[in-house]
């Protein structure tokens, strides 16, 4: 998960064309005939429900161009085509940082793909301009909303129906260097307090004890969240106790110089970086770091992030991509279903989710993996409590996400107080919900 800013589509999508008139179709189907007549049917009438030898094509899109996503799901799809070969394929991946702003151009001129992935708080965003295929009929047998993780199925759904399906998961835990703690006598943290206390200790010359990442940019909300969220508070209401409490805790331990400032400028990569260099003795991060930590050979642990006293869960915001089926007519429809029902499945999906270092939304296939990578244990467990960004908050996450961090930045940076700065925040916040 590196998340990323939001924009907001254009204009709600349009789905008045499958009703156009009989004698406009009437036109058209003439028009059709005549280029027929000429050999030019493909080029003026489209036709792309099925190419010249009978096979059906199918769009896809995504953000996946770096590795090891990108030649996974290109073997993936090549898989599926060998298996399929009535169906291909044709995958673009589009840079991340023009992503959204590509879907909504699309949304607005009516040429999404047949697949769309996206990163799932998206996912509320393009849901509600009409321009995505509502799923519920589709999730049965094995693919039943039971068999999902409740994390895992709210970020497929908005305002209560299902318009995509996730092929794995993350949140976020601690990761604490073993050798550290061990020099030190201690034990990983539970508790808030016992987070502090253990950071305050391990900090020494250029080490800090703890390392999160606080940008200007949704990775600051991000990583924020499992604060706010544990400690009894909500994204639509930060400046209570809950809020004020959860970003008081953080600023704390960047006045006692067990957390470095240089966190207002960290992205999570920057953190692992701290971490695999003996800069930072924990850090906050996700499963995708598994992998990395293991080439750079680092002594480590991890462990749930820290709840704010005993027995208290710690909640944690969920990342990961979902699969989309944009409106389009029915053969694409269900031949894009198909596809995404296949890559649902065991083999498929752990395949998949290996390689991303995701835990399956599948109950079942995520114990399979367990199986194979037992560390996964301690971020599948978080997902019995981890939550959407936008289960709440809906399409106005990015711009409530872009008030948190906000309000992050200014407590931890010293210009306001966490309490000055929530209140400020909260003032948007209210305006954007209203709105």
């Amino acid at each position: 998960m590196d998340p990323q800013p939001f924009k907001v589509a254009g204009q709600a999508y349009i789905t008045s064309q499958k009703r156009t008139s009989k004698r406009f179709f009437s036109l058209i189907s003439m028009s059709c005939l005549i280029f027929l007549a000429l050999g030019l049917l493909l080029s003026a009438c489209g036709g792309s429900a099925q190419s010249s030898n009978g096979k059906i094509e199918l769009t896809e899109m995504d953000y996946l161009g770096t590795e090891p996503a990108n030649t996974e799901i290109n073997k993936l799809i090549k898989q599926y085509e060998q298996e399929h070969p009535d169906v291909t394929i044709k995958r673009t991946a589009v840079p991340i940082g023009s992503f959204t702003t590509k879907v909504s151009q699309q949304v607005a001129s009516h040429t999404l793909p047949d697949i769309l992935v996206m990163d799932n708080p998206n996912l509320p965003t393009f849901a509600s301009t009409g321009a995505l295929t509502q799923l519920d009929s589709y999730l049965t047998g094995d693919l039943a909303s039971s068999k999902f993780y409740g994390g895992s199925l709210s970020t497929m759904q908005y305002q209560g129906k299902t318009y995509a399906v996730s092929t794995g998961n993350n949140d976020l835990a601690l990761y604490y260097n073993k050798k550290m703690f061990n020099d030190a006598g201690l034990k990983p943290p539970t508790t808030w307090a016992e987070l502090q206390a253990d950071a305050k200790a391990l900090t020494k010359g250029n080490t800090y004890g703890f390392a999160l990442s606080a940008p200007a940019t949704e990775e600051g909300s991000w990583q924020f969240e499992p604060y706010l969220w544990s400690n009894g508070g909500d994204l639509d209401k930060v400046d209570g106790p809950a809020g004020v409490g959860a970003l008081q805790f953080l600023t704390d331990m960047l006045k006692d110089g067990s957390l470095s400032k240089a966190s207002l400028n960290w992205g999570q990569a920057d953190v692992l970086t701290q971490f695999e260099e003996g800069h930072a003795a924990m850090m906050e991060n996700g499963p995708w770091d598994l992998s990395l930590l293991k080439q750079a050979k680092v002594d480590y642990g991890v462990v749930a992030l820290p709840a704010p006293s005993a027995g208290k869960k710690t909640v944690s915001p969920l990342g990961g991509e979902i699969w989309t089926i944009p409106q389009t007519d029915d053969t694409h429809q269900k031949a894009a279903w198909d596809f995404l029902n296949w890559l649902e499945q065991p083999k498929q999906i752990t395949d998949y989710d290996q390689v991303q270092g995701y835990i399956p939304p599948l109950k079942a296939a995520a114990q399979d993996l367990l199986k194979q990578n037992t560390e996964l244990q301690v971020f599948a467990d978080e997902l019995n409590n981890a939550q959407a960004r936008t289960a709440k908050v809906g399409e106005k996450y990015p711009n409530i996400s872009q008030q948190i961090w906000t309000a992050e930045q200014s407590a931890l940076s010293g210009s306001l107080s966490p309490q000055s700065a929530l209140t400020q925040a909260q003032q948007k916040i209210d305006a954007i919900v209203k709105g």
